[in-house]
């Protein structure tokens, strides 16, 4: 065989050797180590550890014997047999920046972030060139919300290495965090044009572009990364929001399952796809759902809420309660959940306890004119009706056509034997809206009162 032939595939070339050295010396370490490594760029991870097993059976104090294997580990993510491997490399080479960089990937994966900073910072204090350990504390900055730290990481790994485009296309997702969408889609352009089969970059400028209204040109985008990857979870969910933003919902609602299929555990699919059961009135599929996301994250408040509010359309109270509780828990400045309790605890005849609540809810967004009127109308059936009518007003005036408010403050005028304005503001009310059947019923016993 000539050497032109063996250079079309170097691999299979260094193994056919590698194997024949070890078939004449099946004790030499440094080539069970050699091809070991063939395997595992390869992906054939078995073999991979067999030879580096060998060889620390072999050789026990190599500390790069203990790294390609703990590397090989990582890549099956089988995580503590890695990290005992990286952590015996660097106890026999304390400066192994390689070891140190691999051990900080895998502590990111275990999402034990400060171990992996001060991985990482040792192993760019010993090797500051090391692009893409530079890149992998980027991304640790951008998961913990440090994004100015991650953009300087990601475009310090760029400097370095200008064609990396796992580190560009991560800076872009630092800048779309930020709501920076042009310098998003620089550096996604920049990106597929260095390598345009990666399904990642094409869905992140699918999404970048659906978050800045683009939302054809987005669906063409996720719709090239699903053929690229037909089973890439993520392109679905973001495909499924962009199609419910353009109101094709069967489709959305599809995405959503889909992506769903392939990733049980997805929290913000399942999140998507429960509001949108919501919003069509298919209680019981978004409760499966909502309920879904707190068994996988007992702590999402949003969750919490949503499942809170089906509760309260079903009248189950205390449940709406106890939900609304946990997501206030969670985040006492959800004032959706908070004046939403305070519903809850009107219709269970717990008034004071819902005037607090939508007090607590109106300090936090005093431009919801539904939080101001729901209060209005707690005070109502306090009979604090003075109260009632100043609420009502104060929604009517952020929205003039809220023919509930207005119904209500008309009821509030007619206990107070104001029934000229009782009067005016029922009809008004059910000029607005014909179907408002209490405001009817209202201005039928103002008739009789009068």
């Amino acid at each position: 065989m000539s050497l032109d032939d063996l250079l079309k595939d170097r691999n299979e070339a260094a193994l056919s050797d590698f194997s024949r050295a070890l078939d004449i010396d099946p004790s030499y370490a440094w080539a069970h180590y050699q091809r070991g490594q063939i395997y595992r760029e390869i992906g054939r991870y078995g073999e991979a550890l067999a030879d580096f097993c060998q060889a620390i059976e072999l050789v026990p104090d190599d500390s790069a014997y203990y790294a390609e294997r703990g590397e090989t580990y990582r890549s099956l993510q089988r995580y503590d047999e890695a990290l005992a491997d990286f952590s015996r490399a660097i106890e026999l080479d304390r400066d192994y920046a390689w070891a140190l960089g691999s051990r900080g990937q895998v502590y990111r994966s275990l999402q034990r972030y400060d171990e992996a900073l001060a991985d990482l910072d040792r192993a760019i204090e010993l090797t500051p060139t090391m692009a893409w350990v530079l890149a992998e504390r980027g991304e640790i900055h951008r998961t913990l919300g440090r994004y100015d730290q991650a953009i300087s990481d990601f475009s310090r790994a760029i400097e370095i290495q200008p064609s990396y485009t796992w580190a560009i296309g991560h800076r872009a997702i630092a800048y779309r965090e930020q709501q920076r969408y042009d310098e998003s889609m620089v550096d996604l352009d920049q990106a597929i044009r260095l390598d345009d089969h990666q399904a990642w970059l094409y869905a992140e400028r699918g999404e970048a572009r659906r978050l800045m209204g683009h939302v054809d040109e987005a669906i063409d985008d996720l719709n090239r990364a699903l053929e690229i990857d037909s089973h890439y979870a993520w392109a679905f969910g973001s495909r499924g929001a962009a199609r419910r933003s353009l109101d094709q919902l069967d489709e959305a609602l599809a995405d959503f399952s889909r992506a769903i299929e392939l990733d049980r555990d997805y929290i913000w699919a399942i999140m998507q796809r429960g509001t949108l059961h919501r919003s069509q009135k298919r209680y019981d599929e978004a409760l499966a759902d909502f309920s879904r996301v707190i068994e996988l994250r007992p702590n999402h408040s949003t969750a919490l809420a949503e499942r809170g509010e089906i509760h309260r359309l079903h009248r189950r109270y205390d449940q709406a309660v106890a939900d609304f509780s946990g997501a206030i828990a969670e985040n006492d400045t959800y004032a959706w959940a908070i004046g939403s309790r305070g519903q809850a605890y009107r219709a269970l005849g717990r008034y004071a306890e819902a005037a607090e609540d939508l007090s607590r809810a109106y300090e936090l967004k005093p431009d919801q004119a539904w939080i101001i009127a729901e209060r209005g109308e707690t005070y109502r059936l306090m009979r604090r009706y003075e109260d009632a009518i100043s609420d009502f007003s104060r929604a009517i005036e952020i929205n003039p056509r809220d023919s509930w408010a207005l119904s209500r403050r008309g009821a509030a005028y007619q206990s107070l034997k104001i029934f000229e304005e009782a009067y005016i503001d029922l009809t008004h009310a059910v000029e607005i809206d014909p179907d408002n059947a209490w405001a009817w019923a209202q201005r039928g016993s103002l008739f009789r009162q009068m």
